[in-house]
């Protein structure tokens, strides 16, 4: 190989390890990938950047648009209402009917967005029917993924694949909106009998989102207290003040420019409060809001000044807000977001990260997809924060605010988009575009819930993979890579070289960025069959629908993620329930795939 090629194939194995080990955000790791690329000259500026105004890019970021339409105006509301209706307070029934709405409802609309909307729904059917959220997030998740892989606009790792199909130089390829439909839906068929006979009895029973669990573990978030000169507590001893509060538990002291770690009461220095001193400690939401009660005790003011100074005296409410996917928080501190300022002077008080120990100052945490606020406001402000596009409230769930006279309007958009598209009257960009201007046209969005409601952190992994895959190309690791599994797998017929392609997707996805892996993998799919001299729309479809079977990691993919901290899930339980799954669609994956694309060779 080339130097070149050493090095595209360094960075490529470099941008893995970022996914891996989520050491920066994947939108910046797209973004130092197209800087590296054009500072070693392996791509031209123009070829960097191309990605930009590549159609499935487009396509991608047009049907997040065209989703959150039908979504404002509430077009999701009667199959809501009919899931209710259906499952008359039967538990099983309720998760079947959650993934048939949510599996359609993604086959046509982005499956993100549908998980972002139905997750407030899906809380408040699990309060009323008293049913654990943990029974029924992780399946929702599952069943967003499924219903996308059954159409080609259900999710951007089909519009990827598709495209690079298309665009292939060896065997371009010509596939349509439905042309995958009927082994989506047996995929979804099988995925979601398995869920319905094994979710509730693998899943467990955690009752509430912050709460205690089954195994009576607390939830715990983290937060800070400080003590202000002239505080009543000061000089008084740590262990006298935090043992009046159950369930608290002391991380570490900021005092000046010393930090000084938990046990406290180990350390001299640090058994008796000072003014000035902040204390880090983690606790459950009651607990910490007993301790802020507390006359002596406060917030730091960049916390929010609700409970540093002004907020004292007023009556208000503590509400937990999950971070959405396409939230501007994403990457952000509490501080340096302006949270406070923007959203009516509200206080974000405490960070739940899924299971990990926090141990930076609130205010200065990053925050990650999913990560949960505790935050206190004044009750007029619920409303405000209820329909702002950065989370999710957790606290009257049951209420959206939506234009519902618009709704047969957006609907008749999207339909227009889908069936164009099916029939193939016009390309699939052209029309996802013009479906946004009448969405924006005919008053269904503002142009401001147009920009809002693109992920701007897929948008810019999509650019950077699109950059990277056409390095490997270009530098010729994609026929290396033909070649070692031709060489590897050829002897064992292709059906053994289209499981090792399905399998390398599937374990890929569950490591890094799903529409990575359907970038990178489908060139080597065609290039795979190519050099084997089949066709290659066994090879293409095994990595379409390997690549989205993300089942297996909460990282594997966006809903995963957004559903582990609103249903108390742990990494395990992912394992739990996403490895037999995954291995029970391979096992379809193999019957189902050669039986609708059999394997021809070249030219039959």
């Amino acid at each position: 190989m080339t130097p070149d090629a050493f090095f595209v194939l360094a960075l490529t194995l470099g941008a893995f390890v970022l996914f891996i080990t989520e050491a920066v955000a994947v939108d910046v790791v797209g973004l130092l990938i197209l800087a590296a690329l054009m500072l070693r000259g392996a791509l031209s500026p123009e070829e960097a950047l191309g990605g930009f105004s590549n159609p499935a890019l487009v396509t991608v970021a047009a049907m997040f648009i065209l989703s959150a339409g039908l979504i404002r105006t509430g077009t999701l509301d009667r199959i809501t209402r009919l899931m209710f209706q259906i499952s008359k307070g039967s538990g099983k029934r309720l998760v079947l009917m959650v993934m048939i709405s949510v599996a359609v409802s993604s086959a046509f609309l982005n499956n993100t967005p549908v998980a972002v909307i139905f997750l407030p729904i899906v809380l408040g059917a699990a309060a009323s029917f008293d049913i654990a959220p943990s029974k029924l997030l992780m399946p929702m998740s599952y069943a967003s993924i499924l219903g996308g892989t059954c159409t080609l606009v259900g999710t951007s790792t089909n519009l990827l694949v598709v495209q690079e199909a298309r665009a292939s130089t060896v065997y371009p390829m010509s596939i349509g909106m439905f042309d995958f439909t009927i082994p989506g839906i047996a995929f979804a068929i099988v995925g979601f009998g398995f869920m319905g006979l094994f979710a509730t009895r693998l899943l467990p029973n955690r009752s509430s989102v912050s709460g205690a669990t089954a195994s009576g573990r607390i939830r715990e978030f983290v937060t800070e207290i400080y003590f202000e000169a002239g505080s009543p507590l000061i000089s008084k001893s740590y262990q006298e003040i935090l043992s009046k509060t159950q369930g608290i538990t002391p991380l570490m002291l900021i005092r000046g420019d010393d930090v000084i770690f938990a046990p406290l009461v180990a350390n001299p220095k640090a058994q008796f409060i000072r003014a000035g001193d902040v204390l880090l400690l983690k606790g459950p939401p009651g607990s910490i809001n007993a301790l802020l009660d507390r006359d002596g005790i406060t917030l730091p003011s960049e916390l929010g000044a609700l409970l540093a100074d002004e907020g004292r005296g007023k009556t208000m409410t503590m509400v937990e807000l999950v971070i959405n996917p396409n939230s501007p928080l994403i990457g952000r501190t509490i501080a340096r977001s302006g949270f406070s300022r923007r959203h009516g002077n509200a206080a974000a008080i405490a960070v739940l990260r899924r299971d990990e120990h926090l141990r930076e100052r609130v205010s200065e945490i990053r925050l990650r997809l999913g990560d949960t606020l505790l935050v206190v406001c004044e009750e007029p402000v619920i409303e405000k924060l209820r329909t702002s596009n950065e989370f999710i409230l957790l606290e009257g769930i049951e209420r959206q605010i939506v234009r519902h006279d618009k709704a047969p309007v957006a609907l008749g958009i999207m339909a227009l988009v889908v069936s164009l598209a099916a029939l193939e009257v016009l390309p699939i960009v052209i029309l996802a575009v013009t479906g946004v201007a009448l969405m924006v046209l005919t008053g269904c969005l503002s142009m401001r819930m147009a920009y809002d409601a693109i992920d701007m952190s897929v948008v810019l992994l999509i650019a950077g993979m699109l950059a990277l895959g056409r390095a490997l190309d270009k530098t010729g690791v994609i026929s290396e890579t033909s070649g070692w599994i031709v060489d590897s797998l050829q002897e064992m017929g292709p059906l053994s070289v289209m499981a090792g392609i399905y399998l390398l997707s599937t374990v890929l996805t569950s490591l890094v960025s799903n529409n990575a892996v359907a970038v990178l993998m489908t060139p080597v799919a065609i290039e795979t069959a190519i050099a084997m001299g089949y066709q290659p729309e066994p090879f293409v479809f095994a990595t379409l629908f390997g690549a989205s079977a993300s089942f297996s990691t909460p990282m594997s993919y966006q809903t995963n993620l957004f559903v582990y901290t609103p249903g108390g899930y742990r990494f395990t339980d992912y394992l739990r329930l996403g490895v037999p799954l995954n291995a029970l669609l391979f096992v379809v994956a193999m019957w189902v795939i050669p039986l609708y694309w059999p394997f021809r060779l070249l030219g039959e």
